[in-house]
């Protein structure tokens, strides 16, 4: 089966709040031995940045775009499940995200993928504040932690969160990863917020998990522990 052809239709059954026709395309594609990554990849985070970018056109209203980012987060939590999942590599990530259904929905593709190659996840989605997400990490210390999108009034926030888990050492090892929205659209942000990682969608998320367990213990000077050398990891071809 064709999963370009699939997208249309989903995205247009989302958009006119059909939720039995949603979820009959997606059950009737999976009966044809599509499997669930590929429908991560190919249906359910393309069809919600589909819904995205027509809000930010104004081609749909907030009713619209709340209503089909509900469908679909309905659908990919059933979907989560038949994920195939590997078995625990010891590793840890720490999930955040901006405070909209989008951003909510991106961070939980994240947890979803991770944890079907091993990781181990704690999503703690949006409206943390900066000083609680900082104790969470020292106590978990975990090799990653995910911003996924923020709200251009949430960058500073953001850009301050990195700064001070750099400066103070908290997590030495860690990798900070921004992916999604905002950070799609701003060419060069997750530099400038400096960021050790950047990934354009959840999928490429599982592929700059792997580089950075393979880079995690590159030579650093030790008075400069959030020096780490950055990588970008930009779309996967789709067969």
């Amino acid at each position: 089966m064709q999963l370009q052809t699939v997208l249309p239709k989903y995205v247009e059954a989302l958009l006119a709040g059909n939720r039995s026709t949603a979820r009959d395309i997606i059950r009737k594609t999976l009966s044809t031995g599509i499997k669930a990554h590929d429908l991560y990849r190919q249906i359910l985070f393309p069809a919600m940045e589909r819904i995205d970018q027509l809000y930010r056109e104004d081609t749909i209203s907030i009713i619209i775009r709340n209503m089909a980012t509900r469908i679909n987060r309905f659908l990919t939590d059933q979907i989560q499940s038949q994920l195939a999942g590997k078995p625990s590599n010891g590793k840890s990530a720490v999930i955040v995200c901006a405070e909209t259904e989008i951003e909510e929905l991106g961070g939980q593709m994240c947890a979803d993928l991770l944890e079907s190659e091993g990781w181990q996840c704690f999503f703690l989605g949006g409206g943390v504040p900066e000083d609680e997400i900082t104790e969470f990490i020292g106590t978990i210390q975990p090799q990653l932690l995910i911003i996924y999108g923020s709200t251009p009034s949430g960058v500073p926030a953001i850009k301050e969160l990195v700064h001070r888990i750099h400066e103070i050492g908290l997590c030495p090892l860690m990798n900070v990863m921004l992916t999604g929205g905002i950070f799609n659209r701003v060419e060069g942000l997750w530099e400038e917020l400096h960021a050790d990682l950047y990934a354009t969608d959840p999928v490429h998320v599982i592929a700059m998990a792997g580089e950075s367990n393979q880079r995690m213990h590159v030579a650093q000077d030790p008075m400069a522990p959030k020096r780490r050398r950055r990588l970008v990891v930009g779309p996967i071809s789709i067969n």
